[in-house]
């Protein structure tokens, strides 16, 4: 049972509208995780591209359900979240042999960025899953710039793992979400 405060969250009820979006969102991080682990001669250029194009689904979704609702709720947290996902897929798929060269710590700085942004926004909607989520992807990241020998030999791997994991906790988090979303208005209002 949800708290009070909890209950009466703005961005609770915005995300709570939208659970769907995040369950994709979630869904194209286990599909992209299955592809890595089942495609062990997968090239870094191959990996760039596949993680283009979920970051890009990423951005999609997350600008779509902050902008879901009709509530006035603080939504600054997932916008510059999509604007970030969706800057660094472009340039990836426009750009893949470029970033290749610098591919762990592009994506190092991407996972700390959406990993405070996650945070905070987990701060703010009172939600223990994606304070969790914030924190596993701003200690990857973390990872990647401290040392990125060690990630480049295991990449693949390591990315797998990584996008498995933020994928299960998105699609529980999505769930709980749905069915706290039955109890809302059609729109929310502030």
């Amino acid at each position: 049972m949800d708290s009070p405060a909890i209950s009466q969250s703005p961005i609770l009820d915005l995300i709570s509208k939208a659970w769907w979006l995040l369950f994709l969102r979630g869904l194209a991080a286990v599909i992209f995780a299955l592809l890595a682990f089942t495609l062990p001669g997968m090239t870094i250029a191959v990996l760039i591209i596949y993680w283009a194009v979920y970051i890009l689904l990423d951005g999609i979704f997350s600008l779509i359900a902050s902008f879901k609702g009709g509530a006035s709720a603080p939504r600054w947290w997932l916008i510059l979240s999509g604007v970030i996902s969706i800057i660094a897929g472009a340039v990836c798929i426009s750009a893949p042999s470029f970033v290749a060269q610098f591919f762990i710590i592009l994506l190092g700085w991407l996972c700390i960025f959406k990993g405070v942004v996650e945070v905070v926004g987990g701060l703010s909607a009172k939600s223990v899953l994606f304070l969790i989520g914030g924190i596993l992807s701003t200690l990857f990241g973390i990872w990647c710039l401290k040392d990125p020998a060690s990630v480049a030999k295991i990449i693949i791997q390591l990315v797998a793992a990584f996008s498995l994991i933020a994928g299960i906790v998105f699609i529980l988090l999505s769930l709980k979400l749905r069915s706290r979303s039955k109890g809302l208005p059609q729109t929310i209002d502030v």
